[in-house]
């Protein structure tokens, strides 16, 4: 098989470029991980080929180690391999997938994970939270996504998006989508110029297929944030007091539709406020419509802040309370981003 010897080979190459680290050393730094010294083993010797779990760890300490190493480029690399691996082999008992059918899910869901943000960003003044939950059924794994991306001197770009529908082709569209924004964001334009350049490069993309976004830039010095809509979902700001409203700003149109549609405009923020950018899997269900579902999400962060008065719940567990009460059962994905100001 070419591409599971291609992926050994590249797996050995970042041993090397990381000293050769014993087996032993490698299991001991991924300790916690649910990787094990046999699996280990497998991925570098074995003829099976292995999960993406182990490679992915195994791409994140080695990378970590090697001189120049770039753990999410090298991720990238390795999981392109690896995705040729899984379409040539025919060993579906290896990774547990029984059908054809499943094993295209499976590649739905690990694709998403490994073009969304691996690591956040540690930014002053401003406390960041974020989850993504793929729908139930991984068949209907879509293109929500999530970024921030800091800027030079003092401030910071935070942006929620989706491409609508639940395909392999919706998943490839949100990679290309957030590149494309995260390059535009850092030629210091506003975020309303970045989403018109972004739908304007986008109409040769798209076709039929619809696309949301919701960009912000925040100075942590002045405490101003600027932000801008391309048809999708506006923020929903918290207060400390707990009492929120979701962001009174121009919707826009989704992009692709227009280049000159965006505007922005410009918010003062204080302590203690805390900001949601998501989209519609958090709220939204075929039994709840997007007004109701608003109203819900206001209960819920409104109850959890005013229960913690007079300071602020944890951001990390005030996140999880508009997830929870999604349930079991997630029609599609939920993207949910929080930043707190302070």
């Amino acid at each position: 098989m070419g591409a599971h010897r291609e992926l050994n080979a590249a797996l050995h190459r970042l041993h090397l470029l990381a000293g050769r680290p014993s087996l032993a050393e490698i299991a001991q730094a991924l300790k916690g991980s649910g990787v094990s010294r046999s699996t280990i083993h497998d991925a570098f010797c074995g003829r099976r080929l292995p999960k993406w779990k182990v490679i992915d760890a195994l791409v994140e300490i080695l990378s970590s180690q090697a001189p120049g190493g770039r753990p999410e480029e090298d991720q990238k690399v390795l999981y392109e391999v690896w995705l040729r691996a899984v379409q040539e082999s025919d060993g579906q008992q290896n990774r547990g997938l029984q059908t054809a059918g499943e094993r295209e899910a499976e590649i739905h869901r690990l694709l998403q994970r490994a073009l969304l943000p691996q690591k956040i960003p540690q930014i002053d003044g401003l406390e960041i939270a974020c989850r993504y939950l793929p729908a139930s059924d991984p068949r209907r794994a879509g293109g929500d996504w999530f970024d921030v991306i800091p800027l030079k001197g003092t401030k910071v770009a935070l942006a929620a998006g989706d491409v609508m529908g639940g395909s392999m082709l919706s998943i490839a569209l949100m990679a290309q989508l957030r590149s494309q924004l995260n390059a535009l964001i850092q030629l210091s334009l506003s975020p309303h110029e970045a989403l018109n350049r972004l739908s304007e490069q986008a109409e040769r993309l798209m076709g039929d297929q619809l696309a949301t976004c919701v960009c912000a830039v925040y100075d942590t010095d002045t405490r101003i944030l600027a932000i801008s809509s391309a048809g999708h979902i506006p923020p929903f700001l918290l207060n400390k007091d707990g009492t929120g409203f979701i962001l009174g700003m121009p919707t826009g149109l989704p992009i692709g539709k227009a280049a000159d549609a965006c505007e922005t405009i410009t918010v003062q923020m204080s302590p203690g406020q805390t900001l949601f950018f998501l989209t519609d899997g958090v709220i939204v269900s075929p039994t709840r419509g997007l007004d109701p579902g608003l109203a819900r999400l206001t209960t819920k962060l409104s109850e959890a802040q005013t229960a913690a008065a007079p300071a602020s719940p944890p951001l990390e567990d005030l996140i999880d309370v508009p997830l929870k009460a999604l349930g079991r059962v997630r029609h599609d994905d939920a993207v949910l981003l929080a930043a707190r100001f302070s």
